[in-house]
C-alpha cells in the first residue's frame, strides 16, 4: 500500500483553528497527485489529507476529526459507496461527497443513500471549493454537534408506504407517462427531496438548478428513475409501528401538500414561483428527520406542545436545542438543493416581513404565508399536528389580500378532499 500523502507532508490535524479538514480518497496515484497540485492554492483554507483506499481512509478518520470526505467511486476492495456507508455509521458528522467520472454515473448512483453531494470528474477547483464551502457554511450555521450527527446519519427520509408502492408500480408499467410519475413524487416530501438532490448533482451536467418536480422527473427520465429506485434503495418506507405518538405521517403529508398548493396560488414574484412551491412542499422536512431519528425526544416535544398549546418548534428549541426548520434546511443544503429553498425551509417559522411586498412575494414570504394559511384550516389539528401555530400579526390582518388568501386556501383544501 502506498504511504499516506498529506499536503506539504505535514499532519492534517496540526492545523490552524477554523480550517476545514478534508480527506480525499482515490486509488489512482496520478489522480491524488493532480488533486494535490490543483488544490494547493487552498492550503490557507483547508487541511487536506490524501489516501489511496477505503481501509486507510477509515484509519485516518479514527485518528482525528475531519469535516469532509471526498471519495472516488470505483476502487478495488472497498468502493466509494461501501466506504461512505461505513463513514455514515461511524462518523455521521462528516460531510460525504462522491467525486467520480461521468461514465461511472450509474455506479456512483449506488452511493445515493449515503452521499450528500455528487461531483463529476474532471472537477475544477472552483466547483470543488464551492461544494465544500457551502457544506461547511451549513455545518457552521447548524451549531449543535448532536444535531449535526443526527442529520449526518440521514441518507433518505421516510415516505408513505402507499406512495412508494404506487411509484414502484408506475415505474414497472411501460405505459406510464412522465406526468403520472411526477404526480406521485409531488405528493411525497421524501420522494421529492431525493429526486431534486439527484437531478441537481453534477453528474447530470446542468448549469442551472431545477426547482420543480415535473422538470426533475422529465430530465432524469423513467429509466434512470427506475434504476435508482430498484438498485439504490434511495427511498425508505415509513414504519407506522415506530411512529411518534401525537405525530401523524399522513397528516404531515397532507399539510405539506396543501401548503404547496396554496403557494402555487399566491402572487410570487417571477421567476421564483417554482422554488416557492417546492419549498412549501419541503418546509417541514426536518420533522421527518426528528420523527425518524430522534423519536423519543421529538415525541416529548410534541406532547409538551399539545399540553402547553405552543408551536412544536418552540418546544424543540428548548428540549432538543434546535428546531425542525434548521434541521430540514441543513439536510436539504447538504443535499445540494437551491439556496432559496434551503433558506425558506430554515426561516418558515420566523415572523413575517411587513406586507409592503404582498403583491410580489419572495420565496421565504410565500412559504411562511402558505404554511400559516394551511395551519389555520381545521384539518391541520385534526390530522395529527399539534394545533398551535404562528400568527400573521396585526399589519397583515388589516390587508384585504390576507382575507382573499384565506378564502383561496379554504377552496384549495376543499378541492383536495373531493
Amino acid at each position: 500500500m502506498e504511504q499516506t500523502k498529506q499536503d506539504d507532508r505535514t499532519p492534517a490535524l496540526s492545523s490552524e483553528p477554523g480550517k476545514t479538514k478534508v480527506l480525499f480518497v482515490d486509488d489512482e496515484p496520478l489522480i491524488l497527485d493532480g488533486l494535490r497540485r490543483i488544490l494547493r492554492p487552498l492550503r490557507k483554507e483547508w487541511d487536506m489529507t490524501f489516501v489511496n483506499c477505503g481501509e486507510e481512509a477509515l484509519q485516518v478518520l479514527e485518528g482525528g476529526s475531519f469535516h469532509v470526505i471526498v471519495t472516488d467511486m470505483r476502487m478495488p476492495g472497498m468502493d466509494g459507496a461501501q466506504l461512505l456507508e461505513r463513514v455514515k455509521d461511524r462518523f455521521p458528522e462528516v460531510i460525504r461527497l462522491v467525486l467520480s467520472g461521468y461514465f461511472e454515473r450509474e455506479a456512483a448512483m449506488r452511493a445515493a443513500p449515503v452521499a450528500h453531494r455528487f461531483l463529476a470528474k474532471p472537477c475544477e477547483p472552483k466547483e470543488l471549493r464551492e461544494a465544500i464551502g457551502s457544506c461547511w457554511s451549513l455545518m457552521s450555521e447548524m451549531g449543535d454537534d448532536d444535531a449535526r450527527r443526527v442529520v449526518g446519519m440521514v441518507g433518505r427520509l421516510p415516505s408513505m408506504p402507499g406512495h412508494c408502492s404506487a411509484l414502484m408500480q408506475a415505474l414497472s408499467n411501460p405505459d406510464t407517462a412522465l406526468h403520472q410519475i411526477s404526480g406521485i413524487v409531488e405528493r411525497d416530501v421524501a420522494l421529492a427531496a431525493k429526486v431534486l438532490q439527484l437531478v441537481n448533482s453534477a453528474f447530470f451536467g446542468r448549469s442551472q438548478q431545477i426547482t420543480n418536480v415535473p422538470a426533475a422527473v422529465s430530465y432524469l427520465g423513467l429509466e434512470v428513475l427506475k434504476n435508482l429506485v430498484l438498485s439504490a434503495e434511495i427511498f425508505q418506507m415509513f414504519d407506522a409501528r415506530k411512529g411518534v405518538p401525537g405525530f401523524s405521517m399522513e397528516g404531515f403529508q397532507q399539510h405539506c401538500s396543501l401548503a404547496a398548493r396554496i403557494a402555487s396560488r399566491l402572487p410570487v414574484a417571477e421567476p421564483h414561483r417554482a422554488a416557492a412551491v417546492l419549498a412549501a412542499l419541503l418546509h417541514d422536512s426536518g420533522l421527518l428527520v426528528l420523527a425518524s431519528h430522534m423519536p423519543g425526544q421529538f415525541g416529548q416535544a410534541v406532547s409538551v406542545s399539545v399540553m402547553q398549546d405552543r408551536p412544536v418548534y418552540q418546544i424543540e428549541q428548548e428540549m432538543i436545542g434546535i428546531g425542525h426548520g434548521q434541521v430540514g434546511a441543513y439536510l436539504l443544503g447538504l443535499w445540494g438543493l437551491p439556496r432559496a429553498i434551503v433558506d425558506a425551509v430554515r426561516r418558515h417559522h420566523e415572523p413575517l416581513a411587513d406586507p409592503s411586498s404582498r403583491n410580489a412575494l419572495d420565496v421565504v414570504s410565500a412559504v411562511q404565508i402558505a404554511d400559516r394559511l394551511a395551519q389555520e384550516l381545521p384539518a391541520f389539528g385534526a390530522a395529527g399536528y399539534p394545533s398551535a401555530h404562528d400568527a400573521f400579526g396585526p399589519a397583515w390582518e388589516e390587508t384585504a389580500e390576507l382575507a382573499e388568501w384565506r378564502r383561496m386556501a379554504r377552496e384549495v383544501s376543499q378541492s383536495a378532499t373531493l
